[in-house]
């Protein structure tokens, strides 16, 4: 019994020792459209409630982890940049105090906006700092278009400038193979089927994974073959 204390004394240590080194710009991109409230009067402040749990996990501060904010309805809004709050306490206020929009869903913005204003280094981004965003949408980006490529371009340029996409997929109705289009890796899409689940979200993405996120494996060398066997296949195909 003891050991199995000491053992979790020390993964605690550990696990708060690398939280506390995490150096994390994120920024939470969150769908405002008419949807939400359609589907469960309470829906948008249950994902208010989400964001400001998941942040309470990340010591937020100017050399460790700071969180903006992104709205998207018929266009996308920044409620606040990176710099804007140092503080837990006030951090997590602004965060359930943002406003329903409403109306269409235009991640397709919102991507746009996040590169060119939430991560650009005149804004405030650190040069040194993991990027990284997540996305809750509870459906399929409809502006200008429904399908448009503008999204799948804007999600390709956000990776490209090193900003990690990650995608909460709320509900049966959101499209899950474009969603898997836009995040930077397959485990970076989540889904539940409502809002009330969540929570459970948590227990699959903690910020350690995302103040650390594990390396792809490296790509196989090829295996050289035989030259004897490579005349042997030439010679059974003439």
């Amino acid at each position: 019994m003891r050991h199995r204390s000491l053992l979790i004394s020390e993964f605690l240590r550990v696990y708060v020792m690398s939280v506390a080194e995490c150096l994390l710009d994120l920024a939470f991109v969150v769908d405002s459209s008419g949807s939400i409230i359609y589907k469960g009067q309470t829906n948008w402040d249950t994902a208010l409630q989400f964001v400001a749990n998941f942040s309470r996990q990340f010591i937020i501060g100017p050399d460790n982890v700071r969180i903006a904010f992104v709205i998207f309805s018929t266009t996308a809004k920044v409620e606040w940049g990176l710099t804007r709050y140092h503080k837990k306490r006030q951090l997590i206020n602004a965060i359930r105090n943002v406003r329903y929009l409403g109306d269409k869903t235009n991640l397709n913005d919102a991507l746009y906006v996040i590169r060119t204003q939430v991560f650009a280094t005149s804004r405030g981004a650190r040069p040194n700092a993991t990027k990284a965003a997540i996305i809750l949408t509870d459906g399929e980006d409809d502006v200008p278009v429904p399908g448009t490529q503008l999204t799948l371009q804007n999600a390709t340029a956000c990776k490209n400038a090193e900003i990690r996409l990650i995608a909460i997929g709320i509900s049966n109705v959101v499209n899950r193979n474009r969603l898997l289009q836009i995040v930077s890796a397959p485990s970076d899409y989540h889904a539940v089927d409502e809002y009330n689940t969540l929570p459970t979200i948590v227990a699959q993405l903690q910020p350690r994974d995302i103040c650390f996120p594990t390396p792809p494996p490296p790509t196989p060398a090829p295996v050289p073959v035989p030259s004897n066997v490579l005349h042997f296949v030439c010679s059974t195909h003439k």
